[in-house]
């Protein structure tokens, strides 16, 4: 995933104005994990081939910092409202050309059918076809 081209506002003039969604904090977050990850296999290689400035202590310090972050992350991950529909199918339009996206874009596919379907049995109402496809 390109996460950088969907937070960074100069690369993406859309971030202004619109809130974080649940799916972009559950990206940061997965995000944070891989970073995480990276870290502790750099912090084997330092600790079997210490390099000045990039030792196995000083990658730890990074690591408790990430965990910091992956924890608050969570936290926020809980406390957002979930995204509606429209949000979905927002998302869906915005990336759904960008290279890298295609497995994201049918996995949102799908959780955006599902969605409607559920939607749909609740208000009793027939299922009506994506406007997203």
């Amino acid at each position: 995933m390109d996460l950088y081209r969907y937070f960074h506002p100069h690369h993406n003039p859309r971030l202004r104005q619109v809130p974080l969604r649940l799916i972009e904090l559950g990206e940061l977050e997965q995000a944070s994990i891989e970073l995480k990850n990276a870290l502790q296999s750099a912090r084997i290689r330092a600790e079997n081939a210490p390099v000045v400035g990039a030792s196995a202590e000083n990658i730890n310090q990074l690591l408790i910092a990430v965990d910091y972050i992956i924890e608050s992350l969570e936290a926020i991950v809980r406390a957002h409202p979930e995204d509606s529909l429209e949000v979905l199918e927002e998302m869906l339009k915005e990336r759904k050309n960008a290279p890298g996206w295609e497995t994201w874009s049918t996995l949102l596919r799908e959780r955006l059918s599902l969605l409607q379907e559920q939607s749909a049995r609740y208000q009793g109402a027939p299922r009506s076809k994506s406007t997203v496809e």
